[in-house]
């Protein structure tokens, strides 16, 4: 067995973490969300479904729940996301924000992302690179870049905390219901027998 220097096993760990495009991704609330529901989304039924003190059913039941919902919110934030940050972004923007030179930042900003949207798939990259490279160094794209990232997070709130619990009230239970419907079956036919 050959034992390695702590430093050379974790070199890739470490090449990860300060690796710009992870700390680029990391803190885009749209990826940093997508990533935790889907890690909650295998993580959750799979610590329920392996809980050894819970009943045989039960856990069966809670976990399959869990990975229906965690799924489900996920489909539902990644289809609406966009939808609903775009106008929470121009109501920010609109209400908040009508000093000329704030509105000079975010139209700054705004005509940078959409010439990104407009690039071919090659020229993309390096203008990512480059507006990555202005949010650190300009301070007149960081207000724009600030309130993304708020829109963001608003529309995370009402997408995952307000829309999506109605929501699945709605379609999660008739769908547990077909799942588990032989199992109220068996279970009504042990207690009519009782």
């Amino acid at each position: 067995m050959e034992i390695k220097p702590v430093t050379q096993a974790t070199s890739p760990i470490k090449r990860l973490l300060t690796n710009p495009k992870a700390a680029q991704f990391a803190q885009n609330t749209i990826c940093a969300i997508s990533v935790e529901t889907t890690l909650k989304a295998l993580g959750r039924p799979t610590f329920i479904y392996f809980d050894k003190n819970a009943n045989g059913r039960s856990k069966k039941y809670a976990a399959t729940k869990e990975l229906l919902y965690q799924s489900f919110c996920l489909g539902l934030y990644l289809g609406f996301i966009n939808k609903v940050k775009k106008p929470a972004y121009k109501f920010i923007k609109n209400k908040f924000f009508n000093n000329p030179d704030q509105l000079r930042k975010l139209d700054l900003y705004d005509s940078f992302q959409e010439k990104i949207d407009k690039a071919s798939k090659e020229d993309k990259k390096g203008l990512r690179e480059e507006l990555a490279n202005l949010i650190h160094k300009n301070p007149d794209y960081k207000l724009s870049k600030g309130v993304h990232e708020l829109s963001s997070i608003g529309s995370t709130v009402f997408i995952l905390a307000l829309c999506a619990p109605i929501l699945s009230q709605i379609i999660l239970h008739p769908v547990m219901d077909l799942i588990f419907k032989n199992d109220k079956k068996k279970g009504a036919n042990k207690a009519g027998r009782v």
